[in-house]
Formats: structure tokens, sequence, C-alpha cells
């Protein structure tokens, strides 16, 4: 079996979720931290292979879960963004 990855800057990553101001993306980033966070440590399931800084990733969530526009039309079925562009 191989190694397995550590989730590291847990607490900063909280601390970085507690001082987001926008309430609906501060629950996105919260929730998708949580369901990692209990997959990894109390599922011990589809254990990452290497070391994870939770804190980068709660600050790229962050940023993408802000642009609720975009999520809202992503959810209605658009195909957002430019790693669809269907024309190569």
């Amino acid at each position: 079996m191989g190694e397995q990855g550590t989730l590291l800057y847990c607490d900063e990553a909280v601390r970085f979720i507690e001082q987001i101001p926008d309430p609906v993306t501060k629950s996105l980033v919260n929730m998708t931290f949580v369901h990692l966070v209990k997959k990894i440590s109390l599922e011990k399931r589809d254990l990452p292979r290497s070391d994870l800084d939770m804190l980068y990733l709660v600050t790229a969530l962050k940023d993408y879960f802000s642009e609720h526009e975009v999520i809202a039309r992503t959810l209605e079925g658009e195909k957002v963004g430019a790693w669809f562009d269907d024309e190569q």
C-alpha cells in the first residue's frame, strides 16, 4: 500500500473560513471543507496520496464559490467557462 498524505494547516483553514463575510460563500466553503475532513479522518476512504494544504484549498474554494452567478448558471445546466469551448 502506498503512502498517505496528511491534512496540513487545518486550524488556519478553519480561521480563514470563519472570516469569510458572505454567508453563502462561507457555507459552501465550510460544507466542502467538512466533507473532505470527514471523508479522510472519519471514513478513512479515498485517502490522499500526498499532503494536502487545507488553507490553500479553502482559499481557492472561496474564490470559486464567491462567483454566485456562475454557480447558478452552472446549476441550470449552462456550460460556463473556457474549459467547455467546443470550437477546437
